[in-house]
């Protein structure tokens, strides 16, 4: 079970279909792991549904657009009735969160071609697969016991773990968890000591290596 999650907000707007793809796809493989998140998915779903059946279908009529700006001014909502959540467990519904990593993968994530950074952190890029502009997906292999060089964010960075476990100045994290940093975090994050450390990664921006590692600042600017 995930002990890390997405905030309400991004739960609400991945329900909604409003997250980029490559946000979708973090949130997607974090629910793989996470009957949590699932249950608020589904949660968020229902409530949609039951609001859009409360509104009325739009007038065509000459004053539709006054009755309309008139819904929209604040009133006293105390005695409108509430739309009834109900949530039926339908396991159908989780047979839904199958990995949509798989449609990217040429192999499993063992096996992947994958692209050595440094001795021990390795990437296997997803970018030109996921083909969204303005964002970088990749896999990241940390080797077990490494550690990834202290830096910060140009823009928010979304990690989903595989597989492996890692820590950082902030907790630990294992398989399924989603761990969200942006502009107001430094970490250095390292792998636990038994095992390899496999993490979806989604960022809008690159990265900000900070200490002796900022010569490598340059390395990381987007074409």
């Amino acid at each position: 079970m995930s002990t890390h999650h997405p905030d309400d907000m991004t739960l609400m707007n991945y329900a909604a279909g409003s997250l980029s793809l490559p946000q979708a796809l973090a949130v997607s493989v974090h629910l793989c792991f996470c009957h949590e998140c699932r249950d608020l998915v589904k949660n968020f779903n229902h409530l949609g549904g039951a609001l859009l059946e409360t509104i009325k279908p739009a007038s065509t009529e000459e004053d539709a657009f006054d009755t309309l700006m008139a819904t929209l001014e604040p009133h006293d909502h105390s005695q409108a009735p509430k739309p009834k959540l109900e949530v039926q467990d339908d396991a159908r519904v989780t047979q839904h969160y199958t990995n949509p990593l798989l449609r990217y993968l040429p192999a499993s994530l063992q096996d992947l071609p994958w692209q050595r950074q440094t001795k021990e952190i390795s990437r296997f890029d997803l970018t030109s697969l996921i083909n969204v502009k303005g964002f970088q997906v990749a896999l990241q292999k940390i080797s077990a016991g490494a550690k990834v060089p202290t830096h910060t964010h140009k823009g928010f960075e979304y990690t989903v773990i595989l597989s492996g476990s890692f820590s950082d100045e902030l907790g630990v994290y294992s398989q399924g968890d989603f761990i969200a940093r942006d502009t107001t975090h430094k970490h250095s994050p390292t792998a636990l000591q038994n095992e390899d450390c496999i993490c979806l990664t989604v960022l809008n921006a690159p990265l900000k290596f900070t200490g002796w590692y900022r010569f490598l600042n340059p390395l990381m600017a987007w074409n």
